[in-house]
């Protein structure tokens, strides 16, 4: 009788070891991103694009402008928009080789920078007009009070006044790829040795992050003039108090960053464009 009692007993506990060891656990899966302890959902734009670059947004209309390589075995870039709202795409006609977009915030003209100048842009009947600049090849286009933009490959910055262009005094001599001017008027730009702060009429820029291995490819500010960094392994916020940067989330093969009319973050990979979009009901 007690060897059947044992033997019971350890039946019953070798069942009991089978069936725990055929539970499945099953993972929680996160397709969103958390940002500042808010989940946020990711909405495809556009897909089948080679490397979307250089974004800017047309705050009134919500029209994201920006430039992609439209050949296979070379660079061969084109501007075109996306409105944000419809998901509308176009191609910008009329500028060879468009790459630069900026918007000028106060009047919501649209400048296009080519292979041979400076472009402005009438969206209503989708053509661009020669404006500035005839045979320059632009780099970078940004607009804050004026247009500043590089040219290549001399990418010595400049800025255009009353039909006049002039290299800007406090980086007379140093080269930019990327330029914002933040709510301070702290001009932030790039160049192939680090990212760079500098105050207006000063003489001084500091040192933000040197550049490495992992380049810089965009710089933007939201809609309340903060300054973000985009590298090629995610966004970062530029925090002027300890003249550093803070990586806000990760992205495999970043390319171009901005921010819509409600300051949600728009980016781009290698190939498709996103938007972020904050719910505070999902978490991962």
């Amino acid at each position: 009788m007690k060897l059947f009692l044992i033997l019971s007993s350890l039946l019953a506990i070798q069942a009991g070891v089978i069936k725990e060891e055929s539970i499945e656990v099953e993972e929680k899966v996160c397709d969103g991103i958390i940002i500042n302890g808010t989940y946020h959902e990711q909405e495809i734009l556009h897909r089948d694009l080679d490397r979307p670059f250089l974004l800017s947004v047309d705050h009134s209309t919500n029209d994201l402008y920006f430039s992609y390589n439209v050949k296979v075995d070379e660079d061969d870039f084109r501007s075109a928009r996306l409105n944000l709202n419809s998901k509308e795409f176009k191609n910008i006609e009329g500028v060879s080789n468009g790459f630069a977009q900026a918007v000028d915030p106060s009047t919501n003209d649209i400048y296009i920078g080519g292979s041979d100048g400076i472009y402005k842009y009438d969206p209503r009947n989708n053509k661009a007009e020669l404006f500035a600049q005839r045979g320059m090849n632009i780099w970078t286009l940004y607009y804050k009070d004026f247009l500043y933009f590089s040219n290549f490959p001399s990418q010595f910055l400049y800025v255009l006044i009353d039909g006049k262009s002039e290299r800007l005094a406090e980086l007379q001599d140093t080269k930019v790829e990327h330029f914002v001017i933040d709510n301070e008027d702290v001009m932030f730009y790039t160049n192939n040795t680090g990212l760079y702060g500098h105050k207006k009429g000063t003489l001084d820029s500091v040192l933000y992050k040197e550049i490495g291995s992992i380049g810089i490819r965009a710089l933007t500010t939201d809609i309340n003039g903060n300054v973000y960094a985009c590298f090629s392994d995610g966004v970062y916020a530029v925090r002027k108090a300890t003249q550093s940067l803070e990586k806000i989330f990760d992205i495999d093969d970043a390319f171009g960053l901005a921010f819509d009319n409600n300051n949600n973050i728009v980016y781009s990979d290698a190939v498709k464009l996103i938007r972020l979009r904050p719910n505070r009901s999902k978490s991962c």
